[in-house]
């Protein structure tokens, strides 16, 4: 036997050489291979197995057949195995890039340990340098750009300023303009938070930054979730409006996108909840005391979430934090989606600018991702502002979940996967990522057969006017209140698909054939149950009057006594009435603790 296979080696040294490398070609891609399925967890499970358990009894096939062909000298045989094993090698080479490319970028989406924040000390454009004297700076300890990275500005370049400490960024932008202040540290989303409002919509030209510092900190975000994605779940979407295209360098939250969106993988329902950003409610982070919801952005992802949970009473198993600017980048990799325009306008372009501003028209139309976010950031020029824009929103991300389930190559999908990665950062783990392969493979499978098997309800909650006074600023501001009839019913949808409470049975039904059919959306049209209580006026009404209001509402009465060559005098108002006061009637009390009335009187 040992002459033999001596003669063999010596006699077919060539096919032993290729068939011995032929045996490492196949072996480093199939381990790789391997342990790249074995990566892949909660995903065909019993087809992973399966295949592994082909790939290592082919290997031992292939050692034991094409020795077999060597010894017999079958020629054909030999090169066909080895050729075909070699295919194999090279398909598996392929194969394992794909996987690692996917495990990798679905890697990328998973919040980090630490993250690129960014703060800024600004000053009006016309404010030289030398003549900053006075700074503003937030009181929030906890704030990582705006006190953290402040005081690394203050310490870096060894700055001698007056600090004024300031409980709100609306505060201290407010005294900035109004030059009670040289400068400010603000946060990296300043520009987008503050030109959103009517008063600051110019604050990138009319500000400069004269310092600036990066630095890379540890996230202190505390929701977690074990929840499979295979059972109901809630997903809390934040946007970030950035210039950026990477999401970890656009940290802080904007606040004027908040959309809560609920699943049932079982259903194949979903539920959508934009919240309103002027939405007045108490603030978790602020001892509850309340403030416009997207005021509540500048305590971190915690701030809001707990706000939000406070709220509507349900948990929020996961967050997706999601910069505006990526927007562009995924619905490039879709090729474009399908959306109705409900009004004409024109916007800015993502990098912010009316030089080549984007006009789109009314009408159902394919739109690409410049005019996507144009569409996504528009709210001015619309009859109901920022409700219309979140409701435009709601049915931009409708458009993008279902084209998303019409891929078609692998080139798709990994352009998606980098938009998405490059853009979007949330709570769930990898594991929990991929544990939504079952969802969206029963998803395809339903949407082949019927392209209406994903259901998406909207949600419209029903607000009044509750504009708000700011006694710090002497300001007023516009804010909203809600109903609690509409919330509860919006509340009431999202536990039913959360399997939390039971559909009620519809036990009747109506039909008018000359009433066009509606689909129900939840919390639209209910409007009783709301805590109005607002300003009333007091000019020309007597000082008790005003006084005793004032102890029924826990409000504090201070009275000037005004001449006719006062500006707060009132000629229609006899001597001793009050003739004017401080805060306007029809303005919220939430936030008034104190009242000034001024009374007409004949001398000093």
């Amino acid at each position: 036997m040992k002459r033999k296979l001596k003669r063999l080696f010596y006699t077919n040294k060539s096919k032993m050489i290729i068939y011995l490398f032929t045996i490492i070609v196949f072996l480093v891609p199939a381990i790789i291979f391997a342990i790249s399925l074995i990566r892949l967890s909660g995903i065909e499970t019993t087809i992973r197995i399966i295949v592994l358990f082909l790939i290592a009894c082919y290997f031992f096939y292939y050692i034991y057949k094409c020795y077999y062909y060597i010894v017999n000298k079958n020629k054909i045989k030999y090169y066909v195995s080895t050729i075909f094993t070699i295919i194999l090698a090279i398909i598996f080479i392929i194969l394992s890039y794909f996987i690692n490319v996917v495990y990798g970028e679905i890697g990328n989406l998973t919040q980090k340990d630490t993250s690129l924040y960014t703060g800024y000390l600004i000053s009006l454009s016309n404010t030289d340098k030398s003549n900053i004297k006075t700074v503003g700076i937030i009181n929030d300890t906890g704030d990582i750009e705006g006190f953290k990275i402040a005081n690394m500005i203050i310490k870096e370049n060894k700055l001698d300023y007056e600090l004024k400490s300031y409980d709100t960024y609306d505060d201290m932008i407010y005294d900035l303009y109004n030059n009670n202040i040289d400068g400010a540290f603000v946060q990296n989303n300043y520009l987008s938070y503050f030109a959103t409002d009517e008063t600051y919509l110019k604050i990138a030209e009319e500000t400069k930054v004269v310092y600036k510092k990066s630095s890379r900190e540890k996230n202190n975000i505390n929701i977690s979730s074990n929840k499979s994605l295979n059972e109901p779940f809630t997903v809390l979407l934040l946007g970030v409006d950035s210039t950026e295209n990477n999401i970890d360098a656009a940290t802080s939250l904007n606040g004027d996108t908040l959309m809560l969106i609920t699943f049932n993988p079982k259903t194949l329902n979903a539920t959508i909840f934009s919240i309103p950003r002027d939405l007045y409610v108490p603030i978790a982070c602020r001892k509850g005391s309340k403030a416009k919801i997207n005021s509540s952005s500048g305590g971190g992802v915690n701030c809001v979430i707990d706000t939000i949970k406070d709220l509507i009473d349900i948990d929020i198993d996961y967050y997706a934090k999601i910069n505006f600017r990526g927007v562009v980048d995924l619905v490039e990799a879709l090729k474009g989606i399908d959306v109705e325009v409900t009004y004409p306008f024109c916007e800015q372009d993502s990098n912010r600018s009316f030089a080549n501003q984007i006009c789109l028209k009314k009408g159902f139309q394919h739109l690409n991702g410049e005019q996507t976010l144009a569409y996504a950031r528009h709210r001015h020029s619309l009859p109901s502002g920022d409700l219309q824009r979140i409701q435009n929103q709601q049915l931009i991300v409708e458009a993008m979940a279902k084209k998303l389930l019409t891929l078609n190559t692998v080139t798709e999908f990994k352009d998606i996967l980098s938009a998405i990665s490059n853009n979007i950062v949330t709570s769930m783990s990898r594991d929990q990522i991929l544990s939504s392969y079952n969802i969206l493979k029963d998803m395809i499978i339903n949407l082949i057969s019927d392209k209406d098997a994903l259901v998406v309800s909207k949600a419209y909650l029903e607000v009044y006017d509750n504009r708000i006074y700011n006694e710090n600023t002497g300001t007023y501001s516009a804010a909203l209140g809600y109903y609690d009839e509409s919330l509860n019913d919006i509340i009431k949808m999202m536990k039913i698909n959360l399997e939390l409470e039971k559909a009620e049975m519809i036990t009747d039904f109506s039909f008018d054939a000359n009433t066009p059919y509606e689909v129900k959306v939840a919390g639209k049209g209910l409007k009783t149950g709301a805590d109005i209580k607002r300003m009333v006026s007091f000019i020309g009404k007597t000082v008790s009057e005003a006084e005793s209001w004032g102890n029924t509402n826990n409000i504090t009465i201070q009275k000037e006594y005004v001449t006719s060559d006062d500006p707060k005098y009132n000629n229609d108002v006899p001597v001793g009435l009050i003739a004017n006061q401080s805060i306007a009637s029809g303005m919220s009390l939430d936030s008034v603790k104190s009242l000034t009335i001024y009374i007409n009187s004949t001398s000093e």
